[in-house]
Formats: structure tokens, sequence, C-alpha cells
């Protein structure tokens, strides 16, 4: 008989429903129809001949390890139900045979739906059941004593009677008995974050492995609408030039003769291009890349984002220029309308000068204006997996 088998769900309610005396399934979890199958099984042998231990957590549920509403069924009919926290492995034993088994959580991998090659078990041999039983709770007419002195033992090796004899007296998987409260404690967590379909998760899988979502942008040049608020130790003033007489209406729009460099709109095109040629839309998911072509997309996103370090540079010197330029367009007015109503400052710090009124008004709208650096900091190209 070949030791390598395969273990479906089907099989597994097959072997439950032809034991004759007790049972033992400790596994991460269980399908609804695998606790039906033990349900029949403690009708039909009585409590004390079936033992079940489980991960009963949110956590198992949600992997696909097994179905919460098996655990709700095996707890409403009174089948001897315990916890082994973390338990990945699984294990049957069903009167005098066993098997030790894998389960491939759902959301992963389907498991066999038929006997086929792809193993998942290996059948254990009398001597290996008898230990595994020890280990596990215990159940009715299995007690280790009557297996070891019984007739049967006589055939056995040396080898397999002293391991017999090292066999533990004492459980060490399922140790703690799942009460209703702790039921209903997964069942809430569920309920909060349910498990997600398993189906449409497995097939995501496949094409996680082939596509990658990707969110490019290009952020910070926003300096034609910065506006700033003159500081209230310059009066406000009453000027003849229309121009100057806009820009002092509320707020100070300090940029809007400042348009967006060549250098930086070819950036933002040869941007727009690649993510033309690289990324797909997929309605409001975003977009998606071929993970096959990631590095040539990360080629060029890299030129051109050292371009547009050495655009800025670029933009740094010509906005430096244009706020000077509009802070010597503002400083004469401001300087008659100083020395018309001098600040409290002003009379305490500068002469009543023309020339001292200019000094004071610079400095204050110093304070007032952002430095042209700052203004391209936030300048960049947002690139996320």
């Amino acid at each position: 008989m070949p030791l390598f088998t395969t273990l479906t769900h089907e099989r597994i309610c097959q072997e439950i429903d032809g034991a004759a005396k007790q049972i033992i399934l400790a596994a991460p979890g269980i399908t609804l129809d695998t606790a039906q199958a033990l349900v029949r099984a403690t009708e039909r042998l009585g409590r004390d001949a079936v033992q079940v231990v489980l991960d009963v957590s949110a956590r198992v549920a949600r992997l696909g390890y097994g179905q919460h509403a098996a655990v709700r069924s095996l707890e409403a009919a009174g089948v001897s139900l315990r916890h082994h926290e973390g338990l990945r492995i699984g294990v049957l034993i069903c009167d005098d045979t066993g098997w030790t088994f894998a389960t491939a959580p759902a959301l992963v991998e389907a498991d066999p739906t038929a006997v086929t090659d792809a193993f998942n078990a290996i059948a254990l041999t009398e001597t290996q059941v008898m230990i595994l039983r020890s280990e596990l709770p215990p159940v009715k007419n299995a007690g280790r004593v009557a297996q070891v002195d019984s007739g049967e033992s006589s055939h056995r090796s040396g080898a397999e009677k002293a391991a017999l004899e090292e066999v533990p007296t004492y459980s060490v998987v399922g140790m703690a008995v799942v009460q209703a409260p702790d039921v209903q404690r997964v069942t809430q967590a569920l309920e909060i974050a349910p498990p997600q379909p398993f189906d449409l998760a497995r097939q995501t899988q496949v094409y996680a492995a082939l596509i990658q979502f990707v969110e490019l942008s290009f952020e910070g040049f926003n300096v034609q609408s910065r506006r700033v608020q003159l500081p209230k130790s310059l009066p406000l003033i009453v000027s003849e030039d229309k121009e100057v007489k806009a820009r002092l209406s509320a707020s100070l729009k300090i940029l809007d003769a400042v348009e967006k460099p060549k250098a930086l709109r070819d950036v933002t095109e040869r941007l727009e291009a690649l993510r033309q040629a690289f990324l797909v839309p997929v309605g409001q998911a975003g977009r998606v890349m071929l993970k096959s072509k990631r590095t040539a997309f990360e080629t060029e996103l890299g030129a051109i984002e050292k371009d547009l370090e050495a655009c800025k540079v670029t933009l740094i010197q010509q906005l430096e220029a244009a706020l000077g330029t509009v802070k010597s367009a503002l400083v004469p007015e401001l300087a008659r309308a100083v020395l018309k109503e001098p600040p409290p400052r002003f009379r305490g710090f500068y002469d009543q000068t023309d020339e001292a009124a200019r000094t004071y008004v610079a400095e204050e709208l110093d304070k007032t204006f952002p430095e042209a650096d700052g203004l391209v900091q936030g300048m960049k190209i947002r690139k996320f997996y």
C-alpha cells in the first residue's frame, strides 16, 4: 500500500462515515460537509468517541483553511471541539487507520477535488497512529495501555515497541476546549471583516504575476497662482498706476507674469508620453503596466527625473528675477505711502527720508515674499507602485 495519497474533502467525509469505533481530526479548519460528517459520527458513536481540534480563529477563515460555519455547526451540535492556535497540519484517525495531510488555504489554491497524483497526505503506520493518538485529545476505547498490552503487539518490531514505550501519557495538541463565547467572538470578527471571495482572489494572484498597478503624476508647479498678503507693517496705498492698484486690491499676486518654462513643458509632455506608452487605465482602479516592462519604464522615467532637476535650477533663476522685478515695482509706491502715514516701527527706527522708506519697504517685503527655491521644492514626479 503506497504511503503517499490524496485526501479530498469528499474522501475525509467517507472515512469519517465509515468509522466504527472512534475518530480524531486535527486540522487548521474544515468544510461544512466535513462538519456534518462529524456530527453524524457523534450521533452514531457517542460524544466521547469523536474529538476535533481546530484553529478557531478569524484568520483561518480569511485565509480559507476552512469555513467558520463548520465550527458553528460543530459547537451547536455538541461535538467535542478543541482549539490549538496556529495549527497548520492535519491528522485524521478513524479507528486504527490514520493519515497526516496538508490543507491548502483557499486564498492561494483550491484543495484537490479528486484522487490524483497531486498528493496532499501520507498514510500512517499502526505505530504512528498509536503515538499520535496519545498526543491528541483522548477518545473512548483508545487507551495506550490496552493497545500496548494487546495480543496484536506480539508481531511488532523492537523499534516499534521502543517507540511505544516513549509515548507520552498526556495530549499536547488541542488542550483548550472551545466554548460558545469563543465561537461568537470569531463570528463577530468575520462580520466586521469577512473573507474575500477566494475564486476571485486566486484569479487576481494570477494577474498579479503579470501586471503592476502604478500611480504616476507630476505636481508642484502652481506658482502662477501664488498670492501673499501684504504685512500689516505696510500701509495701504492709493495708486494711479492701474497695474499696481490691481496687484494690491486684496492680496498680492506675485508671479502672474511667470510662464511655465519650455524645459518644464517638455518634461510634462515626455511624462505624459511615458504614461501613454506603458500604463493602461482600468477604470476607477487606476492604471496598470506589464511587470516585464518595468525596467524599461524605470529607465525612461529616470531620464525625465534627471532633466526635471536640471530644469529646477533654471526655474529658480527665473523666479528670483521675477520676484525681484515685482518687488522693485512695488517699492516706490509703498515708500510714498510709508512717508505719508509712517508705521510705528518706521518712525522709531528709521530716518524719515525717501531712501529710508524704500529700505524699510524692501525689508518688509522680503519677510513676506517666498524664496525662489521654496517655490520649486515641492515640484516632483510622484510614482507609486
